[in-house]
């Protein structure tokens, strides 16, 4: 496989990863602890990354781990839960191999409204809109709004000196197989401008809003995202 692809796939994982949510749930407002593995492919082409949330009460964390023999990343998030609304404190990113290394380190000052970057003081953000996210604790955000039912969909998240905007939209139900055993799931959408991609997401209610699978096509390319493993609170999950 050409290394362009190679890169595009774990730089697909890294961000796609980010980009729906993630977070097995209870309900609306309460979180638990989990670790659930993820496989992505393209092709022939694998890479396995773990997710885990620990922690409780207002102090909780939430870790990506990917390891290839193309790259290392590591990324965390930290924050608060208050009644279903998620404020992040501090946030980190780091990449190897691939290119040059990459650390992005962020203070989330959110009563003084800045999003300060320790790495870059210059793309410190200032005047940062309300409820803004980083870039993983919005995925739990996500999770819990589809949990609670909501169908404003909408999170706004700190990327260097922009604020993304992010728009998702629910389509339904459908039933899935999957390597845990057929599961029945909430089929989310992204919702974007005329780019020409399409992403789906597929959550587990019975799995406390787990998710199960992410597929992406663009072009004539298509990439996919599988859960292959999932523990909540300590308890292995299973359909069978």
């Amino acid at each position: 496989m050409p290394f362009r692809k190679i890169a595009s796939l774990v730089s697909f994982f890294t961000v796609l990863l980010s980009l729906p949510l993630l977070a097995p749930l209870v309900s609306a407002a309460e979180l638990k602890p989990f670790r659930a593995v993820y496989e992505a492919r393209y092709g022939a082409f694998e890479v396995t990354a773990t997710r885990s949330l620990s922690g409780s009460a207002d102090n909780w964390r939430l870790d990506f781990q990917a390891d290839s023999f193309f790259a290392d990343i590591n990324e965390f998030s930290r924050f608060q839960n208050r009644d279903g609304q998620l404020s992040p404190l501090h946030y980190e990113y780091r990449r190897s191999g691939l290119g040059r290394r990459r650390h992005t380190a962020l203070n989330f000052e959110q009563a003084d409204k800045r999003v300060v970057n320790l790495t870059n003081t210059k793309r410190t953000l200032e005047n940062a809109p309300e409820k803004t996210q980083d870039k993983i604790s919005y995925q739990l955000q996500l999770a819990l709004d589809v949990a609670a039912g909501k169908q404003d969909l909408h999170y706004l998240v700190a990327d260097g000196r922009k604020i993304r905007e992010y728009r998702f939209t629910v389509a339904g139900t459908e039933k899935l197989q999957t390597p845990l055993g057929e599961v029945e799931t909430i089929k989310v959408q992204r919702v974007r401008e005329d780019d020409g991609r399409e992403t789906n997401i597929w959550f587990a209610p019975a799995w406390n809003y787990a998710l199960v699978k992410l597929q992406q096509n663009e072009d004539d390319e298509t990439y996919q995202i599988a859960l292959t493993e999932l523990t909540i609170d300590g308890k292995s999950i299973s359909a069978r």
